[in-house]
């Protein structure tokens, strides 16, 4: 079997989520079937060497200007309002891009085109000659749903309305360009489904390296709380945001020396300013996340808006850390509250349950233990992969 995967990126180094997940389905795919992968990117970078050494035959697009300030990204947000597309499809597409993918597949002869993100169906609108599926990380259209539910400022909220408009009836339209699609969750299965489809959509689950992400002997701080994920994505800084403004004051109030680790690459000023309260550690990029989740006594999920599911949670728990969530943070997830995971969405019961994993050892091990031994039985990549290459040959 011949496999072309879309992508925006290289996800090298693996230091998101979609990154995790897309390289290593796309390494255990290699096992089955011969993978190539057209993405934005340089011939000379890293990246695109690690999966040349990794048996997977890359090609590269020179990237598309994706900067979000100046002049020129702001006429670009004004035209969108004229365009039949969503904002974060007209943004990603290239003529060149859309060339090379062209070439690429009348010469050769790919049984299955995989679209690694939703926004880049469009590239594949008129293809026909193969087999086409989308892999859905979220629901877009639900993201931005949740960032207008969130937004305060009435312009802003009306632009992402308008945004999320558009992206339900992309979704609708692109979903029916091919012939089938993943979803990380049920939950997401299960609205793609919905859209009069002439295949069924597949729950092909996030996974997580546990040879990687294990329990290590560091010394753990009695009131430190952390929290992982790239701090230039929306959701993450909408999470840090409501922490660090509604729970952690709570939390201070019975704690005075608490302190939460927000750990990610590129977070924005907004962000990075969060750090200026007392006992808030905004870090940035770090060489191994592993060492701050080790020295947490509880990891912490304050997440308010999403879509799919959090491989922070599947790291965490192969590290066997007790794990504090909202309802969206945990979701897509096969968790059980007060099992394998504290869950509470507001505030008040947020702050009520760190307190809670905090103070009593017994509880925070139980819950640690539980979500180490779901995710050695659900969540291991190798298993996850076969069910993918599965679902690919019934195309």
């Amino acid at each position: 079997m011949k496999l072309l995967v879309i992508d925006e990126e290289f996800p090298y180094p693996l230091n998101t989520g979609k990154r995790l997940r897309t390289f290593n389905l796309t390494y255990q795919l290699t096992k089955h079937a011969d993978v190539s992968y057209l993405a934005y990117g340089d011939e000379n970078s890293e990246a695109f060497k690690h999966f040349k050494a990794n048996n997977i035959t890359p090609y590269a697009v020179q990237p598309v200007d994706l900067r979000q300030s100046g002049l020129k990204f702001y006429f670009k947000l004004f035209a969108n309002l004229f365009s039949k597309y969503p904002y974060i499809v007209t943004s990603h597409y290239s003529q060149q891009f859309a060339d090379k993918l062209n070439r690429l597949v009348e010469e050769e002869k790919f049984d299955v085109v995989i679209v690694e993100w939703t926004p880049y169906a469009k590239y594949i609108e008129q293809l026909t000659s193969c087999k086409k599926i989308i892999v859905a990380h979220n629901i877009e259209s639900d993201i931005w749903k949740r960032y207008s539910e969130n937004e305060t400022n009435p312009a802003k909220r009306f632009y992402i309305k308008h945004q999320y408009s558009k992206l339900i009836q992309f979704e609708k339209e692109c979903f029916n360009w091919v012939e089938g699609a993943t979803a990380v969750s049920a939950i997401d299965a299960s609205f793609i489904e919905k859209l009069n489809l002439k295949y069924k959509p597949a729950v092909i689950e996030n996974g997580v390296d546990l040879e990687f992400f294990h329990p290590m002997e560091k010394q753990i701080k009695p009131n430190r709380l952390v929290f992982t994920g790239s701090m230039d994505w929306r959701p993450n800084q909408d999470a840090a945001e409501f922490f660090v403004k509604q729970i952690f004051p709570l939390l201070r109030k019975e704690i005075p020396d608490i302190e939460a680790y927000f750990v990610g690459r590129k977070p924005p000023q907004h962000i990075i300013d969060l750090g200026k309260t007392e006992g808030i550690v905004i870090t940035g990029m770090v060489d191994d996340v592993r060492d701050y989740i080790a020295e947490a006594s509880v990891y912490i999920v304050p997440l308010r808006i999403g879509g799919g599911s959090r491989l922070k949670i599947l790291e965490a728990m192969g590290m066997k850390k007790p794990i504090v969530s909202t309802s969206i943070g945990a979701e897509g997830l096969e968790v059980t509250d007060k099992k394998d995971i504290l869950i509470g969405d507001t505030p008040e019961e947020f702050c009520r349950l760190v307190l809670n994993a905090l103070a009593d050892r017994q509880l925070a091990d139980s819950i640690a233990q539980q979500g180490y031994e779901l995710v050695h039985a659900k969540y291991k990549w190798s298993s996850i992969a076969e069910k993918l290459i599965h679902y690919l040959k019934s195309l």
